[in-house]
């Protein structure tokens, strides 16, 4: 057990916790696994993630799971334990009440109202800080590999919180240190970065990429394979939308009706600009992770969304030993 102590969880306790992992306890799901709502006898509530079966062996997933425990920023879904069972492998984490960001931009239930743009705002730059950290802070650097607003999960205050990192190593038991993908799987339709499927390597411009099309979804609140404000003639995807948009000088009309002609469309065209910059054909064109946070964090600098950050970059020369340090402050 990592973050703070939990009840040390046996595999009966969990499938009683979710009712046998029943389907009306699913909170989401998607290329890792299943995320289920778990309802323990003290009236507490957890977060329970039933891992795809892969071929780790006992000992891999034990390195893995001390790893990922060790991994802590605001931004990430703090993993609370694990369970290893037989077959099964689980993860254990903190419930995030409004659950995934796709579910609120896209399946609004009866009574429920659009997000705000403070709030949408505030989203883009928390998770731009926690996938900042993952690429920047973390050694060996993290690549997340599956971005995608499925995985980004919000607690009651819609902080964001990232999952899933590191799992993509985990599920792709024969991977290497060069993070490439096997068996063609490169993530959520919509996502990937067109380099992928020419390279097959994942790279941090490729999550960059991904979390650019989160960017555009929190913007436009369109869905990222379906364009429903786009002419039915229209057959491509939300970044084909928007290069098309752009090409014709026409993005403000790409921007979320409910969200404009409330004194906050500079900004909004500001914000469509970082992801349109996410998005671009060549990786190497794309900003990184942290500019793409600081260009974020400019935006939303009058609503002090932003605590104390202590960043570390790693310098873009490959060298890995050599960090240059910038340390960013910020009054709450």
């Amino acid at each position: 057990m990592f973050e703070k102590s939990v009840t040390k969880m046996r595999l009966s306790d969990l499938m009683k916790s979710t009712n046998n992992f029943s389907k009306d306890n699913i909170i989401g799901s998607g290329r890792t696994g299943t995320m289920f709502k778990a309802e323990l006898e003290d009236g507490s509530s957890l977060m329970v993630k039933r891992l795809q079966q892969s071929q780790h062996s006992e000992k891999e997933f034990l390195s893995e799971m001390n790893t990922l425990g060790s991994v802590r920023n605001r931004n990430l879904v703090p993993l609370l334990g694990f369970c290893m069972a037989k077959k099964e492998r689980l993860l254990v984490y903190k419930l995030m009440v409004n659950g995934t960001l796709h579910n609120r931009l896209h399946f609004l239930e009866e009574g429920d109202k659009p997000l705000e743009w403070q709030t949408r705002l505030k989203i883009g730059i928390g998770a731009a800080r926690g996938l900042a950290w993952l690429h920047h802070n973390c050694n060996p650097r993290i690549i997340h590999r599956n971005i995608s607003s499925k995985c980004i999960l919000l607690d009651g205050e819609f902080e964001p919180k990232i999952s899933d990192f590191g799992l993509a190593r985990l599920m792709n038991p024969i991977d290497t240190h060069l993070s490439t993908f096997v068996n063609g799987e490169f993530g959520d339709l919509g996502y990937v970065a067109p380099e992928y499927a020419r390279t097959l390597v994942a790279t941090p411009k490729g999550d960059v990429y991904s979390f650019g099309v989160v960017l555009l979804e929190l913007v436009t609140g369109e869905r990222p394979t379906h364009v429903a404000k786009a002419p039915e003639s229209f057959k491509g995807n939300l970044v084909e939308w928007i290069t098309q948009l752009s090409g014709n000088s026409e993005l403000n009309d790409a921007i979320d009706e409910s969200l404009t002609g409330k004194g906050v469309d500079s900004e909004l065209f500001q914000f469509l600009k970082v992801a349109c910059s996410c998005v671009v054909e060549t990786a190497k064109e794309r900003p990184t992770m942290f500019e793409v946070y600081q260009l974020l964090r400019a935006i939303g600098e009058k609503y002090h969304f932003t605590a104390e950050d202590d960043i570390l970059v790693q310098t873009e020369n490959g060298d890995a030993g050599v960090l240059e340090e910038l340390i960013v402050a910020r009054e709450n």
